[in-house]
């Protein structure tokens, strides 16, 4: 997997903001099954993604060979009935310029006379997360649980739109 060819999928599917709000609930969906809670996955990047299908959602995430995923948080997207992908793949980045010998002696086939750095392969993970998204919907639009009091989060967000949360009441104009 090349840098320039992650960079160029994720330029075109967050150019769309429905791209960038279903990663937002890929995040959160993560986040209530408590999967961050596992060994570094919280340290991925996205590299692909979101993928949207009819009834599903998938998002690819990289992660450094050495911090694997831990496989008990892929258990808990499963259970809920995800997929979850591992596969080893070797990411092609450019080298940092310290010295002489970092520069890439055929230049840079898209910039004629011009200096590359050197490509350097790094062993990742690849992680590809398949949510179902009926079970996305549901999360998006679920009663919270507080202390055994159920809140309806659809209403404390209308509130919001309303203007009832009261913020204004307290302003004096001077």
């Amino acid at each position: 997997m090349d840098q320039t060819e992650i960079i160029d999928k994720l330029l075109s599917n967050t150019n769309s903001n429905n791209s960038v709000e279903i990663l937002m609930q890929v995040e959160e969906t993560l986040d209530r099954l408590n999967v961050f809670a596992y060994d570094n996955w919280f340290e991925g990047e996205v590299v692909d993604g979101p993928d949207i299908d009819k009834y599903w959602v998938a998002v690819t995430f990289m992660y450094p060979h050495k911090m694997m995923p831990d496989p008990d948080g892929a258990a808990r997207i499963i259970a809920k009935g995800g997929r979850v992908y591992y596969k080893k793949d070797t990411l092609i980045t450019a080298a940092k310029l310290r010295e002489p010998e970092d520069i890439d002696p055929e230049g840079d086939p898209r910039r004629p006379n011009q200096s590359a750095a050197k490509k350097i392969e790094r062993p990742i993970w690849l992680v590809t997360v398949e949510l179902p998204r009926s079970f996305m919907d549901s999360i998006t639009s679920a009663d919270l649980e507080i202390d055994s009091i159920a809140i309806d989060t659809d209403a404390v967000e209308q509130a919001y739109d309303d203007g009832l949360d009261g913020e204004n009441e307290f302003r004096e104009d001077a």
